[in-house]
């Protein structure tokens, strides 16, 4: 009797291997979720794959921006009866049953969990002790966390509506934070928020955050935006880890899911282009980038299953300075305003039937988002086009085929851009740089198929070189690209005219003559003298722009 006591005690307490704070490391899950409209199906499998990620030895499992409520509201009293009565699952008559639910399977599987529902404020409730600004109701997206004990400990509502006309933003830009029994101090917040400074920057800078939960019901834009892409690519440049859930509906344009480890890039990621439920588990080193033994990586689809994928496009491409590349050796300049971007480029054609076309592009200026809001962005970019004119661009063939992507024996994309000062009422830095690139599985090269360096001088320009590494990726998209959070809100920069032939444009192109002399054949030499040449031009440029 004693021993088959405790041979299922053993049994039990193996299927909860806790990550402790002294581990380098705990084990992170994320959920790529299918959409649908029915609650009580959506609770269902809710617990199911809660249970799932524990049995994988899961510390923390994380679900995406509204799949769990899709019409219902749920009242989330943190500063009320949560405050006194935390796990809903010991007092189930007071709360949502989608509360009760979460806490109970949180509870039971030992398993701290985010979620993510629409929430409702009554402030024409005098009981109320939120913060009410006016008498009425209030809804708004909102995640839930909960412990190993089932308890709400974290609620944090989106700052950054994507239209959602019927939710308020956060009534105070609070930021989502909330720590774990394993030693992680996690932030959090909601899809569009990543975009901007508040939380996105401010999470990280102002609160030394090296954690990141991020639920997203994402809606992927080329050549820049789609959901993996621009989840890598801020895990990279931020330095964190990157814990992203995204809501599955492929016919909007919603899917991607990642698990992502500052600059060593993705732990786990998943971009479907077919409709998909899938648990996605890895280690996660506690220590960014500091990636030891095996972990899953990218899993990629067959390039033709994103064919009924939605993709919208970037609506600022035909604001952007730009030239179509040759199929030739380029070396070249081009500049927009305070952003001087050097490429060197080496194209040429694969040997299918129809082939994309490239173009080279500098943008300093304001973007729009959708038509939802605006944002400043600084960029220097290489992205294909399905014709010659930049209404083609950022566009995929509407069936895919292999051999249709330019082959880059050479791509060194060299930005100059001011240097990014720091707001102090916000301690959070005012631009961010983002290594993005997108290749025909509508996924981001790893990061070993290129480099992204920066330098800094005189505290008035950066430079940012990035360089491609593997020349057989079949490139979408290969870009530094910022945000610039000052101009924020501005009116969208207009369209600028287009030079559609393999010409220079007149006064935005400066070719950037080779380095030939014998004092300049040493390794590196060339890019020593080209970057030479750029900065002297950036800084003149820049103090007379100022």
């Amino acid at each position: 009797m004693f021993w088959s006591l405790f041979i299922a005690f053993l049994c039990v307490s193996s299927s909860y291997q806790r990550s402790t704070p002294e581990d380098t490391s705990y084990t992170a899950a994320v959920v790529e979720y299918q959409v649908q409209s029915n609650s009580t199906i959506n609770l269902k499998n809710y617990v199911v794959l809660i249970q799932d990620a524990s049995a994988q030895g899961a510390d923390i499992v994380v679900f995406p921006e509204m799949t769990l409520t899709r019409r219902e509201s749920v009242v989330v009293p943190i500063n009320g009866a949560l405050k006194e009565y935390p796990i809903p699952a010991l007092q189930p008559e007071m709360y949502d049953e989608i509360l009760v639910s979460i806490s109970e399977a949180a509870r039971q599987n030992q398993i701290y969990v985010v979620i993510n529902v629409q929430e409702v404020l009554n402030c024409t409730d005098d009981a109320t002790v939120e913060y009410c600004p006016e008498r009425k109701l209030y809804l708004f997206n909102t995640n839930v966390v909960f412990d190993r004990n089932g308890a709400v400990i974290d609620r944090y509502r989106k700052i950054n509506l994507f239209g959602e006309a019927t939710r308020t933003p956060a009534l105070t830009p609070d930021l989502g934070i909330f720590e774990t029994d394993f030693g992680v101090t996690f932030g959090h917040y909601i899809c569009f928020d990543l975009m901007f400074q508040v939380p996105a920057v401010q999470v990280v800078e102002k609160k030394n955050i090296t954690d990141i939960v991020f639920t997203t019901m994402w809606f992927s834009e080329m050549p820049y935006l789609t959901a993996v892409q621009i989840q890598q690519a801020y895990a990279h440049s931020m330095n964190v880890n990157f814990l992203a859930s995204g809501a599955n509906n492929v016919g909007v344009g919603s899917a991607g899911s990642g698990i992502y480890s500052g600059k060593a890039g993705a732990l786990i990621s998943i971009m479907p282009g077919v409709p998909t439920t899938r648990l996605l588990v890895s280690k996660v080193p506690k220590v960014p980038g500091e990636v030891e033994g095996t972990y899953p990586g990218p899993i990629y689809d067959d390039p033709s299953t994103h064919d009924d994928l939605i993709l919208i496009t970037d609506p600022s491409l035909p604001s952007h300075v730009t030239r179509l590349l040759r199929e030739e050796s380029e070396d070249f300049a081009l500049f927009d305003k305070d952003v001087l971007c050097h490429f060197q480029v080496k194209l040429r054609k694969r040997d299918g039937a129809t082939n994309y076309r490239y173009r080279a592009a500098a943008f300093s200026g304001v973007r729009s988002f959708s038509g939802v809001a605006t944002g400043g962005t600084r960029m220097c970019s290489v992205f294909a086009c399905t014709g010659d004119t930049i209404d083609t661009c950022g566009k995929r063939f509407d069936k895919f085929e292999p051999n249709t992507t330019g082959i880059f024996d050479e791509l060194r994309i060299t930005a100059t851009v001011p240097e990014a000062k720091v707001n102090e009422g916000l301690n959070a830095s005012e631009a961010a740089y983002f290594p993005i690139s997108l290749d025909t599985a509508i996924m981001p090269l790893k990061t070993n198929d290129y480099t992204f360096e920066k330098i800094m001088f005189f505290d008035l320009v950066t430079i940012i070189t990035m360089d491609l590494k593997n020349v057989d990726a079949e490139l979408y998209t290969f870009s530094v690209w910022g945000r610039q959070y000052t101009t924020d809100g501005q009116t969208a920069t207009p369209p600028v005219e287009q030079n559609d032939d393999d010409g220079s444009s007149t006064g935005t192109d400066t070719t950037l003559p080779p380095a030939t002399t014998d004092d300049d054949s040493g390794p590196g030499a060339a890019v020593t003298n080209s970057i030479s040449v750029t900065l002297l031009v950036a800084v003149v440029m820049i103090l007379l722009w100022q």
